[in-house]
């Protein structure tokens, strides 16, 4: 079988974890499978978002062969860089010469800035979703999903995400033996399927922006998973009424206090899930969903996935 010509293109400012991750990704196969190119505009040195660290490319005018597959990573200076009228030519010409087009996070930006993604539906990183779907109105936004595949579209979440979505690009290619293989190689524990929720990641940054008493209460909350949390209980702890409680729990973390208590043991239970051979039924009371089809249903609709699935995925 003939190596897959993959192609970057990457700009100043670019992720540098958009560019590695997947490039590390590719490489864990093997040496005989993929052949990687960087391009550029212009090419020669580009220096990536993370100072000192800087890959080397090529001209975009000289990459001649075939392109089985072009990526565009992403990066925080990817919408502004989206402005940039000759980059976007490079996007839409690479891009006609591409078997198909994987773009990394706030690389979902270029692509629709080159009409890549009109009509489609498009993933990218959550704290740009806003930004996204009021710049490109002919797009639908998924705010949830890790990657989305659209035809010969390709889009991810935010910077780890673009491993899932390389494993899942040599999925594609070489089969689920070899991604699988690959993802052990890079100790990623288990490969995530594209419709699971990024929602941890987005869970993290609510919690970590929430102020005074409800800062204190979310970490007692995960230490005391298993203990009576319901809305009225936790506003007298922090001597709240409950309107006021409720009001403030979703101006601070984005959602009333039902979905945060659920949100924050179906990440707890999802960890057990991946690091340990205990009973689902055994994890779904100590982080007090009280049984296992509780838990089931939580998880279905906080991530989209079921614990068996998840462990399923981890055991092979």
């Amino acid at each position: 079988m003939a190596p897959h010509n993959v192609c970057f293109l990457i700009y100043p400012g670019v992720a540098s974890y958009d560019v590695a991750g997947p490039v590390q990704a590719l490489r864990a196969t093997g040496l005989d499978h993929y052949n990687v190119v960087l391009g550029s505009v212009a090419g020669g040195l580009i220096e990536s978002d993370c100072p000192g660290v800087a890959f080397g490319s090529v001209s975009a005018a000289t990459i001649v062969n075939p392109i089985d597959t072009l990526i565009i990573p992403g990066g925080t200076d990817a919408p502004k860089a989206a402005n940039d009228p000759l980059l976007i030519h490079w996007v839409g010409h690479l891009a006609r010469r591409a078997s198909r087009v994987a773009c990394v996070c706030t690389g979902a930006f270029l692509a629709a800035e080159a009409g890549l993604l009109t009509g489609r539906r498009a993933a990218t990183h959550w704290n740009y979703c806003d930004e996204f779907e009021h710049r490109f109105h002919n797009i639908k936004v998924e705010r949830d999903p890790i990657w989305i595949r659209d035809g010969g579209i390709w889009t991810s979440a935010g910077i780890s995400a673009g491993v899932d979505l390389t494993l899942a690009l040599i999925e594609d290619d070489l089969g689920i033996d070899v991604a699988l293989q690959a993802a052990r190689m890079l100790v990623v524990f288990f490969k995530r399927p594209g419709g699971q929720s990024q929602f941890s990641t987005l869970l993290s940054g609510q919690i970590a922006d929430a102020k005074g008493p409800l800062k204190e209460l979310l970490a007692w909350i995960a230490d005391n998973l298993r203990a009576d949390l319901r809305a009225e209980v936790l506003a007298d702890r922090v001597g709240m009424s409950l309107r006021t409680f409720v009001r403030n729990c979703i101006a601070h973390t984005g959602m009333t206090p039902g979905k945060l208590v659920e949100s924050l043991r179906v990440e707890a239970a999802r960890d057990a899930i991946e690091k340990s051979d205990t009973p689902l039924e055994v994890i779904a009371v100590r982080y007090g969903f009280g049984d296992e089809q509780r838990m089931r249903r939580a998880f279905v609709r906080q991530v989209r996935a079921t614990p068996t699935d998840i462990r399923t995925r981890f055991s092979r």
